[in-house]
């Protein structure tokens, strides 16, 4: 799903659109962490900063200048990973950048945490999984533009969310 398809089913991000292209530093972020990310994650990050759906669900979408606290800020994630890996909580998933690892790209304020599932080594095929609070373990087979516009549109279920996540019209905040 391209990102036009996305700024269709949330209008709202269009009032926090750059006019130009950001200028995030990939290739810092490709080489501290080990992979390319997703195009669709890239198209996304290059026109909008960090931002919340409906108070609910926050981006993690590195600032052009600060990559670095980006980096840092999904090594702590693979760490919590790692330790709920550790103590046979994770459901047999394992952190980036052990093969089919995860990596973050969001979080909630009721602490579930979204991933994607490396296991391709093109990253345009990664699929989606949300960690949910609950102890939900969902997957999605798309990338995140895709499964935010669904989510919105209601072709994609809420699995380990709130059954009423995103409302029909969801409220987009820049952060």
């Amino acid at each position: 799903m391209s990102l036009q398809e996305l700024e269709e089913a949330v209008p709202a991000l269009l009032d926090i659109r750059c006019a130009e292209p950001r200028g995030v530093d990939w290739d810092f972020i490709r080489h501290e962490t080990g992979v390319a990310l997703p195009p669709d994650f890239i198209a996304l990050a290059e026109v909008y900063p960090r931002f919340v759906v409906d108070d609910f669900l926050g981006m993690h979408i590195p600032s052009p200048g600060k990559e670095r606290n980006f980096v840092r800020g999904v090594r702590g994630m693979l760490a919590n990973l790692a330790e709920l890996r550790d103590a046979g909580m994770s459901h047999g998933y394992v952190p980036f950048p052990e093969p089919g690892g995860l990596f973050p790209w969001g979080e909630s304020t009721e602490g579930d945490v979204f991933y994607w599932k490396t296991s391709d080594a093109d990253s345009a095929a990664w699929s989606v999984l949300t960690s949910g609070h609950n102890d939900d373990w969902c997957t999605y087979a798309g990338g995140v533009t895709s499964y935010l516009a669904g989510l919105v549109r209601g072709t994609v279920p809420p699995n380990g969310l709130p059954p009423d996540f995103p409302g029909p019209t969801p409220v987009i905040e820049a952060r």
